[in-house]
């Protein structure tokens, strides 16, 4: 089962006994439970809600078996369990036997294996909900409704560019789209501009900034961002292995490119975000593969480097920076 198909079943109200809401979407994952509370009558819903942590298989029961109170359903909400109450229920034959006016939420943060006994279970049943990561044009048709919700303009070319400088995530994405609406204000529209004064981009997008800059031979503006990021927290390490991961997207880029394919066509055989792919492969036409290749290996030695002691974390980090970027400007002159 979907979203869609499980936001169709609460909407007729034809739920009834145990879901597994699993996936590594959060926030719609969240906004799902809170449309299956909204179905209980709001005078009674600290009555017909009970939410279990860890329960064990008599206090999942005594839940799922309690009438409702002056209202037609009751929900319970799971988290934490363990196999050994799914193998209760199963031995009493009351997993999918929880009655007819009791909804059993399973909630599992982040995507469950398929493997898991629940899953296993409740799959054959249709009673797994998937709630899958945003897609480019989910995200952008969700700040669409918020930006309805907050009466303020917003076209899809600038979602877009919103989502490529947050990433995927609804709830992170929701609250940097607020602040540019709240500096909006209602009746006004949402441009690129206010995005700029108001949005704190991720990390990742950071870094593509800063990775561009070095490869458009932007030293001074690379090495300034490079230093802020390392101000700002992130670890030497951690900066190394993400530009190690980018500059391998790149070199593939830019082999699918030397296999004769077009940029487009490029960019749709790369793993990952649409706009991770179109800059891997700009960047992937300023570069040959052995210039990729040598840059890869940099980065690389940099974990090996700081184990070893040879140099400390940060001097580690410049010096791959340094014999990645710093060449190809001499070699200019």
């Amino acid at each position: 089962m979907n979203e869609s198909e499980f936001y169709k079943a609460t909407q007729s109200r034809a739920l009834k006994g145990p879901y597994l809401l699993h996936g590594e979407e959060e926030l719609t994952k969240a906004e799902a439970v809170a449309r299956v509370k909204k179905l209980l009558d709001p005078g009674m819903l600290a009555l017909n809600c009970q939410s279990l942590q860890a329960p064990d298989v008599q206090t999942l029961l005594q839940a799922a078996d309690q009438l409702p109170f002056f209202d037609e359903l009751r929900v319970v909400l799971v988290e934490n369990w363990d196999d050994a109450l799914i193998d209760a229920l199963e031995k009493r034959d009351r997993l999918l036997n929880l009655g007819d006016t009791t909804v059993v939420l399973f909630v599992h943060r982040g995507e469950c294996r398929k493997t898991n006994r629940l899953f296993k279970a409740l799959a054959p049943e249709n009673r797994v909900v998937a709630f899958e990561k945003l897609t480019m044009d989910r995200a952008v048709n969700m700040l669409l409704r918020e930006s309805a919700l907050k009466n303020v303009g917003l076209d899809r070319t600038t979602a877009q560019t919103l989502v490529d400088r947050v990433g995927f995530d609804a709830y992170r994405l929701r609250n940097e789209f607020s602040k540019a609406a709240d500096y909006t204000g209602p009746g006004g529209t949402v441009t690129v501009k206010i995005l700029d004064a108001t949005v704190t981009p991720s990390p990742e997008y950071n870094a593509f900034e800063m990775l561009d800059a070095l490869l458009d031979g932007k030293r001074k503006k690379g090495y300034a961002m490079l230093l802020n990021a390392l101000d700002r927290g992130e670890t030497p390490m951690g900066l190394a292995g993400f530009l190690e991961g980018r500059l391998k997207l790149i070199l593939t880029a830019r082999e699918h490119l030397d296999r004769g394919l077009d940029a487009s066509s490029a960019a749709r055989q790369l793993p990952g975000s649409p706009y991770a792919a179109q800059i891997a492969v700009k960047n992937a036409q300023k570069r040959t593969r052995a210039d990729l290749r040598r840059a890869v290996a940099a980065f690389a030695d940099v974990d090996g480097n700081i184990k070893q002691g040879i140099y400390k974390d940060r001097d580690a980090l410049l010096l791959a920076v340094l014999n990645t970027f710093e060449q190809k400007e001499e070699a200019k002159k």
